[in-house]
């Protein structure tokens, strides 16, 4: 896959909100999209960022994913924190969604150094936060920003996505589910199949890194064609499903400025 193709047709088909019909939709964009950092939320972030691209420990980090392609398994903080996906432009839409939506109940998949956590925390303070990660040196990095941060409503657990799945309660329910993680199309398809069951009509889900590889574009156009999601939106590095049965089925690709 040539990503800088893919680029060039993302933005070839990137739409703002002229010409967009759907009230859903037009909301995000004309909305959502435009909201600013509070001030106050963007020292504390100016302040995290700063400690992690300057924090040159390493630590070992276990991979249970499809792993990265461009670092090692002995990884620095800085290195981890320049190849987040949760940061800039796509964690300020993190942030968005968390402040426009309001979400009560928030699914991480992926906690890594908890950098998109912190986004989706401080849209909405008031949102309960589960965060799962498998490696527990990254965790630990995580759990460290989030005291310094006083995000105290962050439940961050050790585990497996797939171990996760198996002890989550039936009456679980969330109202946006990030996943962050893994980076194989086949789980991807996996997850989302799982996760249905706890979701409702207006849960948000935000995927991660849609053009990592053939695998995963090929299981965001399967995602994109399935018939349990009436909403898809399309911002080159995430993507946005709804399953919103009650409007219209309608794909979007979307500018995130």
């Amino acid at each position: 896959m040539n990503i800088g193709v893919e680029y060039i047709k993302y933005r070839w088909n990137a739409k703002g909100r002229h010409g967009i019909h759907s009230p859903f939709v037009y909301d995000l964009v004309d909305k959502c999209l435009k909201i600013k950092l509070a001030e106050s939320d963007k020292k504390s972030l100016d302040s995290l960022f700063s400690k992690l691209e300057n924090d040159k420990n390493t630590i070992e980090i276990a991979d249970f994913g499809a792993g990265s392609k461009k670092l090692t398994h002995t990884r620095s903080i800085e290195s981890i924190f320049k190849t987040s996906s949760s940061k800039g432009k796509y964690g300020r839409l993190l942030y968005q969604l968390a402040r426009f939506y309001s979400p009560k109940t928030i699914l991480e998949f992926g906690t890594s150094l908890g950098v998109g956590t912190t986004y989706m925390q401080l849209g909405n303070p008031a949102a309960s936060i589960t965060t799962i990660e498998a490696c527990e040196n990254t965790r630990k990095k995580a759990l460290e920003n989030f005291e310094i941060l006083g995000l105290n409503d962050v439940d961050s657990q050790h585990m497996t996505f797939d171990t996760y799945l198996k002890t989550i309660p039936t009456s679980a329910s969330f109202d946006l589910i990030f996943v962050d993680g893994h980076h194989d199309g086949e789980a991807l398809l996996s997850y989302m199949k799982q996760l249905r069951s706890f979701a409702h009509d207006e849960t948000l889900f935000v995927l991660d890194d849609i053009r990592w590889s053939a695998s995963m574009l090929d299981a965001w156009n399967k995602i994109v064609a399935d018939e349990n999601y009436h909403v898809t939106l399309d911002f080159f590095r995430f993507g946005i499903v709804a399953p919103r049965k009650h409007q219209v089925k309608e794909h979007f690709v979307l500018k995130n400025a």
